[in-house]
């Protein structure tokens, strides 16, 4: 089961597999979904939906809440990604999480040509 719904109130979940064949679950619920902004929750789920810890590390908070912001500037597109734990406890730390994903990005789009 994977559901993608990018409308207010709208579901993203879907599941990923590890090399290893470990299946994790992630789940979305977006929140507000206007031109310039998204804002959504987000946290590892089981299959059903239902919020559990990270099956990587325990210390990963139980959820995370996501501001996408979007302005334009000279013709481009500006995104601005703040994301913070909901709640955490003192044992709970937020690692690399979007620093890395945004270093794969960067990677990959100095492949593309823009012309």
């Amino acid at each position: 089961m994977s559901k993608f719904e990018l409308r207010q109130e709208g579901v993203f979940h879907y599941s990923q597999s590890s090399p290893d064949g470990n299946v994790m679950w992630v789940k979305f619920v977006y929140h507000v979904n206007a031109p310039d902004k998204l804002v959504y929750p987000s946290f590892f789920s089981d299959e059903m939906g239902n919020i559990v810890r990270a099956p990587f590390n325990d210390n990963l908070p139980l959820e995370s809440l996501n501001t996408f912001t979007f302005t334009e500037h000279g013709g481009k597109t500006i995104l601005t990604v703040i994301g913070a734990p909901v709640s955490p406890t003192e044992e709970e730390t937020v690692q690399e999480g979007f620093s890395g994903t945004f270093v794969q990005l960067a990677d990959y789009l100095s492949t593309i040509s823009y012309d």
